[in-house]
């Protein structure tokens, strides 16, 4: 159910302008967005349009949006651009009055708010009352996190009640030794009070959000451990168990990928030329530059997430405004480029998301149930 899957949205009809409800899928996780205004719901269709016509200047305005809290992390995982990121631009802290502006001024379209990019949202102080402020304008709202953040009682319960839907945490081994060996500096034995503690206090306000994603990346190094880690969560009651393949920035060459490529050819995002390793070219159309608006926490308005670089922003939200930027020459300019297929910048030339064997990095889902005692 791909938001702009033709197939998905024709039988959905009815019930979006009828009832003001839409159902979809995210990296493989089921949401449902309801009390679509009329507004909103017309916005969808007219969007959708830009799929089959690829204009420079998209119609209607954008359903998804990326939203970026914070462009820092806590820890230092060898492949993450994270640390490519703050070299490339000041570390930057999303203003929530900025978030408030952005959220002003598109909420009325977006079905969808990820609330990330590069960094971990929860460093943003101010993440909590931006999720509160992204629902009240009924958007489904999806974090992510690597579990390494201190949160106290109070944070807890307020992160329950702000209405999140879906939050991922990442999870990738079952012994402190494995998963160290990723997510460098962090300690697995936090992660699971968090995941304990937002279950334990969720429970205890009888609410079922946030529903709890633990994120499992399948790597050569923890692969061995993967059915020890959906035990974990099993034991644990989270929602979904789901499986990633591991993101290997092209332009740091094959030696990352033959170190970290998982064993196991259904877990690789890539398939290998099994002589030099490099990855073998496959099908690939991108819609980015139509499909959603990419805020950094800057306050730049990007082409896509993988310009960290900021080589092609749009405008600056506390300048031209959002869908201002969305739609400005530069905008359009980007987009023509992309269209004749000559876009050589760095973000499309390094891309992760193409030469993939599967349609998305989320390759499979597991619906848990609490183990019984």
């Amino acid at each position: 159910m791909k938001i702009f899957n033709l197939r998905d949205v024709l039988p959905q009809i009815p019930a979006l302008m009828l009832k003001g409800k839409f159902d979809f899928e995210f990296e493989m996780l089921p949401y449902r967005a309801e009390n679509i205004r009329l507004r909103k719901a017309v916005n969808f269709f007219i969007a959708g349009l830009n799929q089959f016509l690829l204009p420079a200047r998209p119609l209607g305005y954008p359903v998804i949006a990326q939203v970026e809290p914070a462009n820092y992390c806590n820890l230092n995982c060898p492949l993450c651009l994270t640390s490519s990121v703050t070299k490339a631009r000041p570390k930057a802290l999303l203003s929530l009055e900025n978030f408030k502006r952005f959220i002003d001024e598109c909420g009325d379209h977006l079905l969808l708010l990820i609330l990330w990019n590069w960094g971990e949202p929860f460093l943003n102080p101010d993440l909590i009352p931006m999720i509160t402020y992204a629902k009240a304008k009924g958007i489904v709202v999806h974090t992510s996190t690597n579990g390494n953040v201190s949160l106290n009682e109070l944070q807890i319960e307020a992160l329950v009640d702000s209405g999140l839907d879906s939050l991922v945490v990442a999870v990738d081994g079952a012994s402190q030794e494995t998963y160290e060996k990723y997510r460098q500096g962090g300690r697995l034995d936090r992660v699971i009070l968090n995941i304990e503690n937002i279950l334990r206090v969720r429970s205890a306000k009888g609410r079922t959000t946030p529903r709890l994603n633990m994120r499992f990346v399948v790597m050569h190094h923890n692969e061995s451990e993967l059915q020890q880690v959906r035990e974990l969560a099993q034991k644990l009651g989270v929602d979904f168990f789901t499986l990633k393949t591991v993101d290997m920035p092209l332009d740091r060459g094959c030696d990352l990928d033959k170190t970290y490529a998982p064993g196991e050819n259904s877990y690789r995002r890539y398939d290998y030329d099994k002589e030099t390793f490099t990855r073998k070219e496959k099908p690939f159309v991108c819609m980015r530059p139509w499909k959603r608006v990419t805020l950094e926490a800057s306050g730049e308005v990007i082409a896509c997430e993988y310009d960290y670089k900021n080589a092609h922003s749009f405008g600056n939200i506390g300048h031209n405004g959002t869908l201002r930027a969305w739609k400005s020459k530069a905008s359009e300019d980007f987009r023509k480029v992309f269209n004749l297929g000559n876009n050589d910048s760095y973000l499309c030339r390094n891309c992760t998301y193409k030469n993939r064997i599967a349609d998305d990095c989320t390759i499979e889902r597991f619906n848990i149930k609490p183990a019984k005692p």
